[in-house]
Parts: C-alpha cells; structure tokens; sequence
C-alpha cells in the first residue's frame, strides 16, 4: 500500500503543473484563476444546474423526475469515456517513466492501480462540480433533505471510476492481445479520425435536433418510453443506484453501488496482472526510423533564410506534423460554422440568403448590428478555443531551451508565435464570412471593416494568450495531449475571452438599444476599443512578457 501511494504522489506531481516560481506569478495566477471563475467555471456550472432543475420541476408531476438528472449523468459518463480513453492509454503506456518503473520490483497491478488513480484525480476536477451542480440543481426541485444531499457527495466524488475502468480494460486488452497500437503516433491519429466522425455524426444529426419537441419528449417518457435509459442503465449501472442512493436515502442502493465501483476496479486490477506488462514491455514511444544522412549531404541541401521565417517555418511545421496539435489548435479553427448552423437550426431559426441580403441593402440596423458584433464575438471566441496562443511557450515542452540559446531575440519569437495564433483564426473566421459578406452584397468599405475588426479581436486574443503562458507555461509533459489538456493557461484565456466578448457584445447591444447613437458611431467605437486593447497587451508584453521569458526556469 505504502509503494501504491507513493507512485500515486509521484505521477500527480509528474503531470500537473508546476507551482509559480515568485510572488509576483503567484499574484498574477490568483488573479487569473478568480477571474476564470467567474467567467468560465460558475455560469457553466449554473447552468447545468438550471438545466437539471428545469428538467426535474417538467417531469415531477408525471412521477419520473429523476430521469432529468439520470440523463445528465450519462452523458457525463459517456463524455468521460470519450475523452478518457486516450489519457488513459497515454498514462498507462506512452509516458516516459515507463521505462524508469519496469526495473524496480513493482507489481503490475501496483503501477495500473497508481496511473489510473492519477489519471482520475488530474482529468476529472472539472467534472467533479459538473456533477455536484446537477445534483444541487436536482435537489432544490425535488426538495430532497440535507441527509440525502450528503449522501450524494459520495457519488459526485466516484462517478467517474467506471467510465474510466472502460477506458483502462479496453486498453490493457488492445495492448496486451494486438500489435495494432504500438505508439502513441497510432493512438493520435485515431483520435483525430474520432473527431471527424464526431462531426459528421453531429452534422447528420442537426435535422433531428430541429426537429425535438420537448413536450413531445416528456410525454413519451411519461407514458414508459424509456429505451434510451434501459440501454444507458446495462452501460453504466453505477449512475441508476447512485440517483437511488440520494433520491432515496436507500442504504442498499448506497452499499450496491460502492460494491459495483469496488467491483470494476478490482476487475481492471485483475487483468493487469496478465494483460499490462504483456503490452508495455518492447513498447517504443515512437516506430519511426531515423533516417541517417551525410552531414556534408545535409549541409548541402541548407539554404539561409531570414530569421523571422525561419522561426515561423518551425512553428508551423511542428503544429502541423503532430496529430494532437493539429486537431485542437488548426483544424478547430475551420469548425466553428457548423456548431452556430446547429445552435439556428436547433432554435427553429431559418436562414434565407435572400431576406438577409434585402434586410442589408436596406441599411436595416439590426441586421448590421448583427454583423457587426457577430465578427468580434466570433473572432474572440475561435481565437481562444484554438490554444494556439496560450500553449504556444508551453508546447515547446523540454525544449524550452532552444528558445533561450539560440540567436534569435525573445520579441521577435514572441512575435512569430502570436503571428501564428492570429494567422489561422483569422483564416477560419474568413474564410467563411467574407464569402457570405459577398453573397449579401455587403459594400466593400464594409467587408474590409469587418476583417479589421476580426483581425483585430483575434490579434489581441494572441498576444493576450502568449503573455498568460509565460507567466507560468507548462513545460513538464509526457505527451501533446497533457500539454494541451492538463494546462490551466487556456483555460484562464478563455475566461478572458469570454468576459471581453460578453462586454463588447452584450454592452455594445444594451449601448445601441438604450440611446440614440448611430451604428457608424458604434463602428468608430468598437474600433477604438479594440485598438486601445491590441495596444496595451502589446505594453505589458514589451513590459513583462519577455522578463517572463528571461526569469523562466528550464524544464
């Protein structure tokens, strides 16, 4: 036991991020992880929570009331099985103490136990209070009691081992039974493969979802049209008795559920006895040759180039060539059309090219306005969700080095890489708008306004994003995906993004409708305001930002 806590202690510590090196990243990492808080964390946690209420108080008098939140909590654990599966195969196979633990005299169940407890505790915190706000929202429409509400605590803390178990046991027996996945360069390219049938799948779904009838839908669950439970209930068996448990206060439904959690982890611990040294032992991180050339070959074939594009040229390869990066920080770039076609098709929303384009040669106000806060709102938030900026100094990883010995002055490889985080949103965002300002028969001076106007929201996302991962990157990774997911900076430049778009947005609407300014003086306006931002993130990162770069610490 004492071997399973320290191994658990170690693989925590090995994939979270480091602490703040000073007080004045300390101070600066409070502040951005109140205002993450407040802006991320707590209205998607209110929601969910509301959500659930609203689904309890519809289904309370028809006496089915717990199947909002029995609905809710599958598809956590269905998510969770989604986005676990390639954290589990990188924790338990790809990492690189892999080759520092098989030595030492370790029980394959001890290490299993170890990675999976720490995968557990880094990959789910989010989820943890996820779960805690559908049962709060629950409770208050249910009116349950303060002994069943602390009953339910214990749920919220182990709902995710069974989705987890499916992860691990898939794993051990793909690895253990197949030669298919023998590096992590495999596993990266399946899960890019994943998405796209995720999007396919949501894209063929859209006429369905216009198409849901919510009274429809409590009706037929109402009259025992409840398949979609059945079948979710033989999936996922702890989520019906841990509803149970709280719901009911049943202390059977509380002991069978601990027994069915203890029960899939002691299955998965089984089979790593058998199953996990049999996958591990050979395993290479990467099958690909290194091909050998003659220096003077090499030398060769060398062309001098400028510095600067020399720099981007590296950036873009590196994001290009590595699956993970690709798909979170490029491709998610281009994807942002189809979840707001889906959000107006799912409002019952129809869009005609014709009536908007009549609406606009018109000079109909709404419709500009539209426009106008549309572009930022768009450009802000793709801009954030990408990654690109503020995992920029944290994918350089254990080669963070390179970026302080070679020639190359840190401004100018901050400026390469803001470039890079401002390129490609720019190009997803446009690539999309500008053929739809054409179609509407925008006039010209207005399609260039909008691109600035894009370019410049998106400008000051990147410089934004680069600054907040250099006060404290993430330098420390087995694999792209930790990198990407176990990193706090995104998530902080979200916040930021998505309180600077709520303001612009909302403000600049609430400006509009309640006085009787013009739209060309909320034009000037937004401009200004984005102007004046882009020009104070580029202070502070002449200020601060390289002082960051100079104070950091090497992997």
């Amino acid at each position: 036991m004492n071997r399973y806590f320290t191994l658990t202690k170690t693989f925590i510590a090995s994939i979270s991020m480091s602490p703040p090196q000073d007080k004045r990243r300390k101070i600066m990492i409070a502040i951005l992880a109140v205002f993450a808080l407040f802006c991320v964390l707590l209205p998607v946690t209110i929601g969910v929570g509301i959500i659930v209420n609203l689904m309890t108080t519809t289904l309370l008098p028809f006496g089915c009331e717990t199947l909002g939140i029995e609905l809710m909590l599958h598809v956590i654990c269905l998510f969770t099985v989604i986005f676990g599966i390639n954290v589990i195969f990188n924790e338990f196979y790809f990492s690189n103490d892999i080759e520092f633990l098989l030595p030492w005299p370790l029980r394959a169940c001890q290490i299993a136990a170890s990675k999976f407890t720490a995968a557990y505790y880094n990959e789910n915190m989010i989820q943890f209070i996820l779960v805690l706000s559908c049962v709060i929202g629950f409770c208050t429409a249910a009116d349950t009691g303060i002994i069943r509400f602390l009953l339910s605590l214990i749920g919220v803390i182990t709902l995710p081992i069974v989705p987890l178990c499916y992860c691990a046991v898939l794993s051990m027996l793909i690895m253990g039974f197949t030669h298919f996945i023998k590096s992590k360069d495999i596993i990266q390219k399946l899960s890019v493969s994943l998405l796209f049938l995720m999007v396919i799948a949501f894209v063929s779904s859209i006429g369905f979802l216009q198409n849901m009838n919510i009274d429809t839908y409590v009706s037929a669950l109402a009259s025992g049209d409840q398949k979609i439970f059945k079948i979710m209930g033989l999936i996922f068996p702890n989520v019906p008795l841990f509803v149970k448990t709280f719901y009911e206060g049943s202390i059977p439904a509380l002991l069978g559920y601990l027994l069915l959690n203890a029960a899939f982890v002691a299955v998965m611990l089984f089979l790593s006895e058998f199953l996990y040294f049999r996958g591990v032992i050979g395993l290479t991180s990467s099958n690909h040759k290194k091909q050998r050339s003659n220096v003077d070959k090499l030398i060769a074939r060398c062309r001098q180039k400028n510095v600067y594009y020399s720099y981007l040229m590296k950036e873009i390869k590196i994001l290009f060539r590595t699956p993970v990066f690709f798909t979170n920080c490029i491709a998610v770039n281009f994807l942002w059309p189809i979840f707001v076609y889906a959000m107006l098709k799912i409002q019952n929303y129809e869009i005609s090219i014709p009536k908007l384009q009549n609406l606009y040669l018109q000079r109909d106000i709404r419709i500009q306005l539209f426009f106008l806060l549309g572009i930022v709102g768009i450009s802000v938030i793709v801009a954030a969700l990408n990654s690109l900026s503020s995992n920029a100094i944290s994918r350089e990883g254990k080669h963070f080095s390179f970026m302080k010995y070679i020639p190359v002055p840190y401004f100018t490889q901050w400026n390469a890489k803001a470039f890079i985080g401002i390129l490609f949103p720019f190009i997803g965002v446009n690539i999309f708008f500008i053929p739809v300002c054409f179609l509407l028969k925008m006039p010209l001076s207005h399609i260039v306004f909008y691109s600035l106007l894009s370019l410049l929201s998106i400008s000051f996302i990147s410089y934004t994003g680069i600054y907040i991962d250099s006060i404290q990157p993430k330098l420390i990774w087995d694999d792209e995906m930790s990198a990407l997911r176990e990193n706090y900076n995104t998530f902080f430049s979200m916040a930021i993004a998505i309180g600077f778009a709520s303001i612009i947005c909302i403000g600049g609407f609430f400006l509009f409708c309640n006085t009787h300014i013009s739209i060309g003086f909320v034009w000037i306006l937004l401009l200004l305001i984005l102007s004046a931002a882009n020009l104070i993130t580029l202070l502070i990162t002449l200020r601060s930002g390289v002082r960051n770069l100079e104070e950091q610490e090497e992997a």
